[in-house]
């Protein structure tokens, strides 16, 4: 039994082809995802070696084989370096391209060796270059590796059918020597190989559609500059917390958190400073707060914390934290100085076994921050304790 590889080459050709032009044409529509525009150079050298390959009958042995198999080193090595710049967001290591140029190197000596050497020291190289991107794949954890799991699973599918190629042509050197009609495990070893890879392709561009749509979701629900939750999932995940709470008969805290005279430090150093504090701000604030423990921003310099299972002593002891980490602050004020400020709080816990409206809670929460203003900020004020009862 032998495989036709006229059409093995037909078939990766129309495959990389469309892999290609579909990332091609996407690509604005995918702008900015790291690794994309790399991932496709790569698809498209890969095309453009296996056009040379499928000509060889036609074309010098200097095309079909030394150009050819360096566009697909250059192709397998732009694919090591995108998974790089997707996952951690900088190039490969160099040695990757010292690999990729030595193997080119190499194919110099092949252009007239025998084919079967030829092809051991092919599939050698394109395995060491698969390498590197298949160990970073490894490396991450689980939750991490999901979106990229398809892409590991086909590269080391890729690289086993390299090396079985690699091994079959040392020792059955005598199925090498045909070029257009060849063995069944030669041409099976060579379709599963690039077909595979054909497959990391299509994995990587869900991959990065999964990133981008996560990175939707995130813009969505939080804000920008802190990366605590916004306004409106804020006020859904409070209704949320509040009817849990009532449900369960545990207590629930809330604190309302404003930075003492912020319109100062804008007007004095600019937004960009401020916006430096209130990023600082954060940053701090989650430092005192459980994993449990949603912080918010839900104004300007205005935000919010859910303390889930916490009653009004402990979520006023939260809030005396706050208030002393973030007097302790300095920021840069990007005019070769720092600047500090001050925080005030209210806080309203609903105890166990009561029950309010979560509008009406914010509400106490709100009140009591008032207090904490007028009383001469820096200050934590608590709410009175809640009457209502769940009968």
């Amino acid at each position: 039994m032998v495989i036709h590889v006229p059409t093995v080459f037909v078939i990766l050709l129309l495959g990389y082809g469309m892999l290609a032009v579909q990332v091609t044409l996407s690509r604005h529509e995918l702008h900015g995802t790291v690794g994309l525009r790399t991932w496709n150079l790569g698809s498209w050298a890969l095309l453009a070696g296996f056009v040379l390959l499928s000509l060889r009958a036609y074309v010098s042995p200097w095309l079909s084989v030394l150009y050819a198999n360096s566009l697909l080193f250059l192709g397998i090595t732009l694919y090591g370096q995108a998974i790089y710049q997707f996952l951690h967001g900088h190039n490969a290591p160099p040695l990757l391209w010292w690999a990729c140029a030595l193997g080119c190197v190499a194919l110099l000596f092949m252009v007239e060796g025998p084919s079967n050497l030829r092809a051991v020291v092919v599939s050698s190289v394109l395995t060491v270059l698969l390498l590197p991107g298949l160990r970073e794949i490894l490396r991450l954890r689980q939750r991490q590796a999901h979106p990229m799991r398809m892409v590991g699973v086909t590269l080391g599918v890729t690289a086993l059918a390299l090396c079985v190629r690699a091994l079959h042509a040392w020792h059955v050197p005598s199925d090498y020597g045909d070029a257009a009609h060849v063995s069944l495990v030669q041409g099976l070893s060579f379709a599963i190989a690039f077909m595979s890879m054909l497959g990391a392709g299509f994995g990587f561009i869900l991959a990065v559609l999964e990133r981008n749509a996560q990175r939707m979701h995130e813009l969505a629900t939080h804000d920008g500059l802190t990366g605590c939750i916004n306004r409106t999932t804020f006020d859904a995940l409070l209704a949320n917390a509040v009817q849990r709470a009532t449900r369960t008969l545990e207590p629930i805290s809330l604190l309302m958190l404003d930075l003492d005279h912020f319109k100062a430090v804008n007007d004095q150093f600019g937004h960009r400073a401020g916006d430096g504090v209130l990023r600082s701000f954060a940053v701090v604030t989650r430092e005192q707060l459980r994993i449990s423990d949603v912080l918010a921003r839900v104004g300007g310099e205005e935000f919010c914390a859910i303390l889930p299972d916490t009653d009004a002593r402990g979520a006023v002891h939260v809030a005396e934290s706050v208030r002393a980490a973030v007097q302790t602050m300095r920021v840069d004020n990007l005019h070769g100085g720092q600047v500090g400020i001050t925080v005030s709080a209210g806080v309203a816990c609903m105890a166990s076994g009561s029950t309010m409206p979560a509008d009406q809670f914010y509400q106490r929460a709100d009140e009591a921050l008032y207090q904490a203003k007028i009383g001469g900020r820096n200050q934590v004020r608590c709410a009175a304790p809640d009457v209502a009862r769940i009968p």
